[in-house]
């Protein structure tokens, strides 16, 4: 009796489920006779195909994402040896730091980021991937001589740009229609390696956001935003301000950050600055602090 019991407690709860299925589906086709309305769980319903923004935005993700491998991890952009110095003592001066150090960055780096998306772009005057690699390394001599004085922030650089074209050749090589941008961007490296350019990483970043069809008002807001955000973060873990309070100032940033986009997206080469050389200093004398958490 007990097995019975169960076996058809069992049927039961078959038949129940499958019951209440049909009557589902009765009910589903009632409601739709007529109104031409698909149900929400009709297979055949049509979903809007993504456009060319949506790419665009998800590549733009992707390029911002925290963990994407251009070494940004081990920079704090002179943050450390400033906090080590006495420049920096609690969140508000941290504050003030990142709207005076995104004003310089910006204005010593946009030319050279702007430059770099030009030259790689298909609207430009150089035609040939000789041309172009001609091109980059001309602007790229340009932008060591201006970095030449610092050592420190020249070494992030440098480390920094042969990371990005890394990133490219490893993820996003061999899509369609990019193959003269690809090619470019081989030729670039093999220049680098080969010891007859620099690779600094303004440089670098352009020629690849410029290669992936980013336009160029993206390309140099997240050049700025990135600069924030690794200032930030690196504030995080230098124990200056927690994650969440590091995120508010992230989001207050954002008009200072654009401020310094206005000011300088109009910028060439020849308009590229230094701003404030007291940052400048300190950040050359990273090398010289006692112990410190990263490298630049």
């Amino acid at each position: 009796m007990a097995s019975t019991s169960r076996s058809g407690h069992f049927f039961s709860l078959v038949t129940g489920r499958r019951d209440r299925d049909c009557l589902f589906a009765r009910s589903r086709n009632m409601s739709d006779v007529g109104t031409g309305t698909p149900h929400l769980l009709d297979s055949t319903m049509e979903t809007p195909l993504p456009g060319n923004s949506t790419t665009s935005n998800w590549l733009r993700y992707l390029l911002t994402d925290s963990a994407l491998p251009t070494g940004g991890f081990v920079a704090s952009s002179g943050l450390e040896s400033a906090y080590q110095s006495g420049l920096i003592t609690n969140s508000t001066s941290l504050s003030s730091f990142v709207a005076t150090s995104s004003h310089t960055f910006a204005h010593s780096t946009i030319g050279f980021v702007k430059a770099g998306w030009v030259i790689t772009s298909d609207g430009g005057i150089w035609k040939s991937t000789s041309e172009r690699i001609e091109a980059l390394r001309e602007l790229d001599d340009v932008c060591e001589a201006t970095m030449v004085i610092n050592a420190v922030a020249k070494r992030a650089s440098l480390a920094q740009g042969v990371a990005m074209l890394t990133l490219y050749t490893k993820c996003f090589a061999g899509a369609d229609g990019k193959l003269e941008k690809d090619e470019l961007i081989k030729e670039w490296k093999n220049e680098i390696r080969a010891g007859r350019s620099y690779g600094h990483y303004s440089v670098c970043f352009g020629l690849v956001c410029s290669s992936l069809g980013v336009d160029t008002y993206d390309t140099l807001h997240m050049w700025l935003y990135l600069y924030a955000r690794t200032l930030f973060s690196s504030a995080v873990r230098l124990n200056i301000i927690g994650p969440y309070q590091a995120q508010r100032f992230l989001l207050d940033s954002k008009p200072y950050v654009e401020s310094a986009l206005h000011k300088t997206q109009h910028m060439t080469v020849d308009d590229c600055c230094q701003t404030d050389p007291v940052l400048d200093v300190c950040q050359g004398l990273h090398d010289r602090l006692y112990s410190r958490l990263f490298n630049s």
